[in-house]
């Protein structure tokens, strides 16, 4: 694949327009769920492309918006090199955009664009209001560089503006290094006939080729690789950042499930115990006790467990500390990944930070 394709992820309220917008600047439709299309929501991790006039070629993953859909726009989001926000002009800022703007700023996503949508809704004077808020809202977190570019997926104002935003924004970005072993988060697993199980995602490190052996871990099955595509695009190698779909010989596509790892065998294990730098973000509203029940969420994987403050036995909103998480299940994560960390209940986004590393001791 060309070393200028980058993936872009969505973000953004529920129904602020995501797919709508991706629909139309693609033609590709994003929602391939059934249940999707029926009901005009996103529910899962969706995929489109399109190549800008310089020549970039962009993976969009869209991903949803709904407070119950977060766990799976983090399984999508922690591979992309920008983002693109989405904020309807006629609601403006809203919870969710709120939560997603915490998410990136936890995942350390620092380049995007802000598409300021349905502007073809509201009248001029409103559109500059709602234009203020979004620069407010967005000058203190990792987006505060992002250009806002007003839009109608519906007219077609603003598109030829946005997508010129967008280029500029890739423009500098540096392709992603495929160093070290090959280690791709699995999204999804799935049989086609006459070729047996493939799995997607978007590798993190290194780079698969024909022919190799990989194994799943911690499933711990092995199997060839019989074929690899890139957005629909055969292809002989899946690289560091580029959205692929491998598929495997040998492995039964019932036993793999998103959260396992796709690698080169022996050099990653499944953990139960982590260290971690763990930050506790500031608009919570109440304290974070030792051994508090959370879901970690790093790469595609989603697992319930427990955190041991090491510094302290509390931790006060916007404090920061080193942790130590522990799992019923093991969980596939390597020293640098990033992560979020919501409450098992209520169900909400409370921190992140970065892995240090698995533990084989309680500390």
């Amino acid at each position: 694949m060309d070393k200028n394709y980058h993936i872009v992820g969505t973000a953004g309220h529920i129904d602020h327009g995501k797919s709508a917008l991706i629909r139309t600047l693609t033609g590709i439709d994003p929602d391939r769920l059934q249940e999707e299309q029926e009901r005009g929501i996103t529910i899962d991790i969706g995929f489109a492309h399109l190549e800008l006039d310089g020549g970039t070629r962009v993976g969009f993953i869209d991903v949803p918006g709904h407070e119950r859909f977060i766990k799976n726009m983090l399984a999508g989001i922690g591979g992309i090199d920008s983002v693109l926000l989405v904020v309807a002009a006629d609601e403006s800022i809203m919870p969710q955009t709120r939560e997603h703007l915490a998410i990136l700023d936890l995942l350390e996503v620092e380049h995007g664009v802000v598409a300021l949508t349905k502007m073809d809704l509201v009248d001029g004077d409103w559109l500059d209001l709602v234009e203020t808020e979004v620069q407010e809202t967005i000058a203190t977190t990792s987006l505060k560089r992002a250009p806002i570019v007003r839009c109608s997926s519906e007219t077609g104002q603003g598109l030829d503006a946005l997508l010129t935003a967008l280029d500029e924004a890739l423009e500098h970005l540096p392709p992603k290094r495929d160093v070290g072993r090959p280690r791709l988060p699995i999204d999804r697993a799935f049989t086609i006939s006459g070729f047996g199980t493939v799995v997607t995602g978007i590798p993190v490190s290194g780079t698969t080729q024909l022919g190799d052996t990989l194994e799943i871990v911690p499933l711990g099955g092995k199997g060839r690789v019989r074929g690899i595509q890139a957005y629909k695009e055969q292809a002989e190698t899946a690289r560091a950042g580029h959205s692929a779909a491998i598929n495997l010989s040998d492995i039964d596509y019932r036993q793999v499930h998103r959260g396992m790892v796709l690698t080169q065998p022996g050099y990653f294990t499944g953990s139960t115990m982590f260290e971690a730098r763990f930050h506790y973000l500031p608009d919570n509203h109440r304290i974070l006790k030792h051994q508090a029940t959370i879901r970690l969420h790093v790469g595609t994987a989603e697992q319930l467990g427990k955190i041991y403050l090491l510094d302290s036995k509390r931790l006060d909103p916007g404090q920061e500390s080193y942790v130590q998480f522990r799992f019923e299940e093991p969980v596939v994560a390597a020293p640098g990944d990033r992560y979020v960390l919501r409450l098992h209940s209520p169900m909400e986004t409370i921190g992140g930070g970065e892995i240090i590393d698995s533990s084989k001791y309680r500390l």
